[in-house]
């Protein structure tokens, strides 16, 4: 289906390290003094030193009305590796950004490795060291636990892994929440429509947190598809070319690099500013979006932009239900061949606006990859069942498409077994250029929005390890995974780049 996650990592996490910013003229390699995990390769250590580059004065800003020993933000940069897979760098900047210490793992865990993140820290400013060791020792050698699983580390953490079958929910997932805040309904709006035409997309703020929190915020409402072009949640200043790349990009870029970047030779280059909530776009993208789609849209985030729980989430699901929920109906199944998808049938039931959308829809990688991921899951017999197909069940959207999803299971049951498909996952066409029911809807105003956000980060930052107050949960028991070959693993992440990389320290 176009995910970029892989399914199944050998590993919770492949390196922790703690890196701080080198001395005038040393080298990158001296700024490591903690370092735990497979193994290192430069480039990594590159990317945290130059991110400590970048976020130097965000993080001043933000210390005003906190204790230099409460103040740390929490941020996240994204490596694709060669077969289009993400892997994620969860960051924790110390006061001053002179400290970050970072996990790198292929699994899209914010809150947990945020949390784990802070913890460490605390051992660290404690000199427990044993303590330090221990928490990484059971980390590392926990087996990737199943989605939702309860998994304990140790006396007082305990966690639950996320679920890729629950949408994100206010104000429990960070990303989600930051961006809700900081942008408002009509920006979200244009972004999504920019978003879902492909268009080389900017955001920038001045703070390393928010920043990345708005990358992923904004790219999850895309559900069940994926961003299948360049993706850079927070860019280093190295790589500034990026902005100049001739295809589609979703970029994160700090606020202090944005005069550099605005002299560059940009074209039509959606900016969304987060520091002011201003969206500029050259583009009439959200216009082009079917009329009465958007306004349900409009309605729906407007009636959920006082509450808590998945209602931003679940607005942009049935969204993505309405204008794309119908390609069941595009599906030709016939007795043992492979199931395909018919783009004429997808587009020609419409209505004449919607048919005008669709056929541009039908070019988009995010869509190809979408239908590809599909028709692998049914030609494999394994068909699929997930919030998406959930909301299409449930909603208007789709007609008479149940038919040929009925037809297929009636088909594999009568072939008694799977209609297999001999075609391979393609790899990701867009990576070659180049190479994610919350159940609590209490009402709450905007402003207890932020001040609980502000409260949690507070708390996750005040160093109360001792004092989180966590049910007990029984320890997981995971069940053995079949894991992904390694034969990768020699192989460094993508560096193929516009421009040169700066190899001074």
């Amino acid at each position: 289906m176009g995910s970029r996650i892989r399914k199944y990592p050998a590993t919770t996490f492949e390196v922790y390290a703690e890196v701080t910013q080198p001395e005038s003229g040393g080298s990158v390699i001296s700024g490591i003094w903690h370092l735990w995990g497979l193994r290192m390769l430069d480039m990594r250590i590159f990317w945290l030193t130059e991110i400590l580059r970048c976020g130097g004065n965000s993080l001043k800003t933000s210390a005003t009305s906190l204790t230099v020993s409460q103040v740390g933000q929490n941020f996240t940069f994204v490596l694709t590796d060669i077969d289009s897979k993400q892997r994620f760098g969860f960051c924790r900047l110390s006061s001053g950004a002179k400290t970050c210490s970072c996990f790198l793992s292929y699994l899209p865990w914010f809150e947990v490795f945020y949390k784990l993140l802070n913890i460490l820290a605390e051992y660290t400013a404690k000199g427990q060291d044993c303590q330090w060791k221990n928490l990484l020792h059971l980390l590392y050698c926990l087996v990737p636990p199943q989605p939702g699983a309860a998994v304990q580390l140790g006396v007082h953490l305990y966690f639950t892994t996320p679920s890729n079958q629950e949408l994100p929910s206010i104000p429990e997932n960070r990303n989600l929440t930051e961006y809700f805040v900081a942008v408002d309904v009509n920006n979200m709006l244009h972004l999504y429509a920019s978003m879902l035409y492909e268009r080389r997309v900017l955001i920038t703020c001045s703070k390393l947190s928010s920043l990345t929190a708005c990358v992923h915020g904004s790219a999850a409402m895309l559900y069940p598809m994926y961003w299948q072009h360049v993706y850079i949640p927070v860019l280093p200043p190295h790589l500034l070319d990026y902005c100049c790349a001739p295809m589609p990009y979703l970029i994160g870029v700090h606020s202090s690099l944005m005069e550099k970047v605005k002299n560059m030779a940009l074209e039509d280059v959606v900016i969304l500013n987060v520091d002011n909530n201003t969206l500029e776009t050259p583009f009439d993208d959200l216009q082009s979006l079917p009329n009465d789609v958007l306004a349900t849209l409009k309605n729906r985030l407007k009636k959920v932009s006082t509450t808590t729980g998945d209602g931003v989430a679940r607005a942009f699901l049935k969204t993505q239900a309405a204008l794309f929920g119908s390609y069941r109906n595009a599906l030709k199944i016939e007795p043992e061949e492979p199931i395909t998808f018919n783009e004429d049938v997808f587009v020609s039931h419409r209505s004449s606006a919607m048919r005008q959308f669709l056929q541009s829809a039908i070019q988009l990688q995010l869509f190809k990859q979408f239908i590809d991921g599909r028709l692998d899951l049914l030609n494999s017999g394994e068909g699929f069942s997930d919030i998406f197909e959930e909301e299409i069940n449930n909603g208007e959207y789709a007609g008479g498409s149940n038919k040929s999803y009925y037809q297929w299971l009636f088909t594999v049951k009568k072939g008694s077994g799977a209609i297999i498909n001999t075609m391979k996952t393609r790899a990701n066409p867009a990576m070659k250029t180049v190479y994610k029911f919350a159940k609590d809807h209490a009402k709450m105003g905007i402003k207890e929005v932020k001040n609980r956000l502000k409260q949690k980060e507070m708390a996750e930052n005040g160093y109360t390890v001792a004092g989180d107050n966590v049910q007990q949960k029984g320890i997981a028991s995971p069940q053995s995974e079949k894991k992904e070959g390694r034969q990768r693993d020699d192989r460094r992440p993508i560096t193929m780049h516009f421009g040169q990389v700066n190899t001074e320290n």
